[in-house]
């Protein structure tokens, strides 16, 4: 399995040795037709329960945000980004410490994450497969899948350091007012995945609440099946200083990438 990159030839990690981290924010207003994604990082769903089906209750609270209260929202996980529903009609059918059953019921959820910096890839299986993926780009440069990993940290290692020296340069990445102690990059890559508008689950589905909640925890790796033919693998990257997840002020970044070069094929 290859990730491949399509580019203009100038921009070839083999030519330049630099890569681009663009956020979330720019991609949604990026000039080139065939990559802009107005809703980059946000999405709406109708979610819709068919028959009855079962909620672990540490998702109910966050799925219908509050609206009704179990007494122990305080244990529930707090989802990054922001999240609203509007609930349609909800019947509750029982349920004890660990799930709750809901039956014919729906709700509009919206979803967006917080701005990041990402950088997105091909998964495809030959070099070829990534020939006319993106028609405006006339090159493209590969690395094998098994260099994933790596490829997270040497990034999250050149992004950190580039926020640092941008401190001390005074070219910002982030808010200067806020303190770089203890400052870490966190890395999460995998293949994005295409979710429709409309979710169904029932008692029989494979799809259930629970992957519902673990595919949208993180929207930064949601996309409509519009897009399914980018076949796309992304690497999005986590700003944390202390305690605080450090939003970037800027809509992209330049890394050398130097080091990187003998990887690409």
């Amino acid at each position: 399995m290859l990730l491949a990159k399509n580019c203009f030839t100038k921009d070839n990690l083999k030519t330049r040795k630099t890569i681009k981290l663009g956020t979330l924010y720019e991609y949604r207003k990026i000039e080139s037709a065939q990559i802009v994604d107005n809703g980059e990082g946000k999405y709406s769903f109708l979610l819709k329960f068919d028959g009855t089906v079962e909620i672990e209750r540490r998702w109910f609270s966050v799925m219908f945000q509050g609206a009704i209260g179990l007494g122990d929202d305080e244990h529930h996980p707090r989802i990054p980004g922001t999240m609203s529903a509007a609930i349609h009609k909800l019947e509750m059918v029982g349920g004890n410490e660990q799930i709750i059953r809901v039956r014919d019921s729906s709700a509009s959820i919206h979803r967006e994450a917080l701005n990041g910096f990402i950088f997105c890839m091909s998964q495809v299986r030959r070099f070829r497969d990534a020939v006319g993926l993106f028609p405006d780009y006339d090159d493209c440069w590969y690395m094998t899948k098994s260099k994933a990993h790596n490829l997270g940290v040497t990034l999250s290692a050149l992004l950190r350091d580039r926020i640092t020296s941008g401190r001390h340069s005074g070219n910002h990445i982030v808010d200067p007012h806020i303190s770089l102690e203890n400052l870490s990059i966190y890395c999460r890559h995998e293949p994005v995945s295409y979710l429709g508008r409309e979710i169904h689950i029932s008692d029989t589905s494979v799809f259930t609440a629970d992957h519902f909640m673990r595919k949208i925890w993180d929207m930064a790796f949601v996309k409509p099946p519009s897009f399914l033919a980018e076949k796309e693998y992304r690497f999005s990257f986590t700003i944390v200083a202390g305690d605080k997840i450090l939003i970037p002020t800027v809509e992209n970044v330049i890394l050398n990438a130097e080091q990187l070069v003998d990887w690409a094929l």
